[in-house]
């Protein structure tokens, strides 16, 4: 297939997820939802992930640009209970941190009879860190550590109301051009922190931590460090520290991760400590607050952004223009029974196990901890 070709596939095929939405919206089963219709309309895709997609539209009151993400009931693996009614995990968790500065904001939320539409903030313009990081190539330290330092923040206050992402990646990352301030995004696969480990797991492979390859366990707050440790490698490097899981669950083995980039020898160690293979010997967040190199002052986002922001913006604009898809919804329309089911997660779920004696110990001491040794912090 050409990329030409390809490329009017992917355009066809988000002008057909916002159609079906708005058919979602206009159809008979959406009689009792003239509220959404009343207060947002409804412009062009704004991105997609594994736990549903995204939408931009503007708060009819005040033209205020809003992003809305369309949640299929289908693929709602865990529920909770907000206002003593029952709704996806991701509000309810998005609901707690309302008060945490570097998460985004949940401004309304929506039932159909379809899904949840859920609506938030949409700071503009702005950039996901993974574009970012793909436009400077790599970022340099000082431009790392203003953004991590606000990134481990925010984590830190999730989990002070017990709160866990669990897909901490450069693409959950948003990046306000104007101000430098960050904002997580997607929680579809968040859900409550617990004390004991996890043995189910809803995030990104390559930012997984290495136990729970091995014994399909981990604990919370230990796989959140890993996470951290991934998304500062490649800040840092502009890729990733591993190619599959096998490098994950073998690279202490092979010694000191490889730097492809002038890296000093503090964020080095700082990202050892958040990659230790042995998650009880990994730093924890308030160790990651401590260490000398995020202790260090940064200059302000104003002279950060100097020679990258005039850049960013304008790449922003182009992803943010309208687009009219009134031409295409005939041929769309026929299709829409045949690719609704588009909207499936895909999350891993597979173990690994067979590295070493170590691997086995961590195993027994997952399964043992108790509650009570758990929290280290709160």
């Amino acid at each position: 297939m050409t990329l030409p070709i390809l490329a009017k596939k992917v355009k066809k095929l988000a002008s057909f997820q916002l159609f079906n939405l708005k058919l979602l919206l206009n159809g008979e089963s959406s009689r009792g939802f003239s509220k959404f219709k009343k207060n947002y309309k409804l412009k062009g895709e704004l991105g997609r992930g594994g736990f549903g997609i995204v939408y931009r539209a503007i708060r009819i009151s005040d033209e205020l640009p809003v992003a809305v993400k369309f949640v299929d009931r289908r693929t709602v693996r865990e529920w909770g209970k907000l206002n003593d009614e029952q709704v996806p995990m991701e509000i309810c968790m998005l609901a707690k941190c309302a008060k945490v500065k570097g998460v985004i904001k949940l401004l309304d939320w929506y039932s159909i009879p379809e899904g949840y539409l859920v609506v938030m903030e949409r700071p503009y313009p702005c950039i996901d860190m993974f574009d970012f990081i793909k436009g400077e190539q790599k970022l340099d330290e000082e431009m790392a550590r203003f953004l991590f330092r606000q990134i481990v923040q925010t984590v830190h206050e999730c989990a002070q109301r017990r709160v866990l992402h669990r897909d901490l990646k450069d693409e959950n990352v948003v990046i306000d051009l104007v101000s430098g301030e960050i904002r997580l995004i997607d929680f579809g696969a968040s859900t409550i922190l617990k004390k004991s480990p996890y043995t189910d797991f809803q995030g990104t492979r390559l930012y997984c931590p290495p136990e729970w390859f091995l014994h399909s366990l981990y604990l919370g707050k230990e796989a959140a460090v890993w996470s951290l440790g991934v998304l500062l490698y490649n800040a840092l490097n502009g890729r990733l520290p591993f190619r599959n899981e096998k490098d994950i669950c073998t690279a202490h083995l092979l010694g000191p991760l490889p730097f492809y980039a002038p890296v000093s020898a503090e964020a080095k160690d700082l990202i050892q400590r958040c990659l230790s293979f042995d998650p009880f010997s990994r730093c924890t967040i308030e160790a990651i607050f401590n260490h000398p190199w995020l202790k260090k002052s940064s200059p302000d986002w104003l002279v950060l952004s100097a020679a990258t922001g005039s850049n960013h913006k304008e790449q922003n604009k182009e992803n943010d223009e309208e687009h009219d898809e009134s031409e295409e919804l005939e041929e769309i329309h026929e299709e829409a029974e045949k690719d609704r089911k588009e909207m499936e997660g895909q999350n891993t779920s597979e173990g690994e196990s067979g590295v070493g004696s170590s691997a086995s110990s961590i195993a027994t001491k997952l399964v043992s901890k108790s509650e009570d040794e758990y929290f280290r912090f709160s």
